[in-house]
């Protein structure tokens, strides 16, 4: 591997064009070039569980008191509906059973786990709207900023002249990571609707240390509501400079 993804993620897989927006749009939609950063945090599962809208919904449970929320930056830089970035912010879960205590620690994460999609925001209006219309995803349009700072990778988030937040990681010695499988779940008309976001082998920098990644809250309600959860701390980032990827649309529903 030579630090570009391979092409060959992509072969055999066949795309169907469905009529959208006064055109056409493929399905699963493929992006050719993206760069991620992402960091998890400790959080209070007393403060998580009222973001849920579901009690179907058991966030992982780290300690008896914590579970995850996982902040990351993604830079869409050539994919089938055009460039753009996202934020995404999102719970890791599991459906109507608890995870067991110490899961990342003393239990594996599910080969293929569940998060649950608080906030999605995106930089093009024809990405909020296929995230809106193909699988109920909580879009709305922002500004999204990637800068480089010597080492350091920034991700700044707006909404109108209101600071979001943003999120820096710094770059690190990559190593190979291997093909990975997430699925987002989003809520629409009182249906929890699953997709499943496909990422191709990579190299990432992972560090558990919290001098790597840091995380700036504005004054917009979003970084209101993440000020009010306490955030402990970090306990796990990532950052890919390259990969590819597969976004089916909602592929499974449950009934909130």
């Amino acid at each position: 591997m030579n630090g570009l993804p391979d092409s060959d993620f992509f072969g055999e897989i066949e795309q169907v064009q469905a009529p959208w927006a006064g055109g056409t749009i493929h399905l699963p939609v493929f992006y050719y070039d993206v760069a991620t950063l992402t960091v998890q945090f400790l959080a209070s599962i007393d403060r998580i569980r009222p973001l849920l809208p579901s009690p179907r919904m058991q966030p992982f449970r780290i300690t008896p008191w914590h579970c995850v929320l996982a902040i990351s930056a993604l830079a869409y830089r050539d994919c089938d509906i055009g460039p753009y970035n996202e934020v995404s912010i999102g719970i890791p879960m599991t459906l109507d059973e608890p995870s067991p205590v110490l899961t990342g620690i003393l239990h594996p994460v599910p080969t293929v786990p569940k998060v649950y999609i608080r906030h999605l925001p995106v930089s093009t209006e024809i990405a909020r709207r296929a995230g809106v219309e193909f699988a109920g995803y909580p879009k709305f349009v922002a500004k999204i900023v990637f800068e480089q700072d010597g080492n350091w990778i920034r991700c700044q988030l707006h909404q109108d002249d209101q600071h979001i937040l943003t999120l820096s990681g710094r770059e690190g010695k990559l190593t190979r990571a291997c093909r990975s499988r997430t699925q987002p779940v989003s809520v629409r008309r009182g249906y929890m609707l699953s997709s499943e976001w496909i990422v191709s082998e990579r190299l990432q920098f992972q560090s558990r240390g919290s001098k790597d990644a840091q995380l700036e809250l504005g004054d917009h309600p979003i970084a209101q509501e993440l000020q009010a959860l306490k955030l402990d701390r970090m306990i796990g980032y990532q950052y890919a400079p390259q990969s590819q990827g597969i976004l089916t649309p909602a592929n499974e529903s449950f009934k909130v």
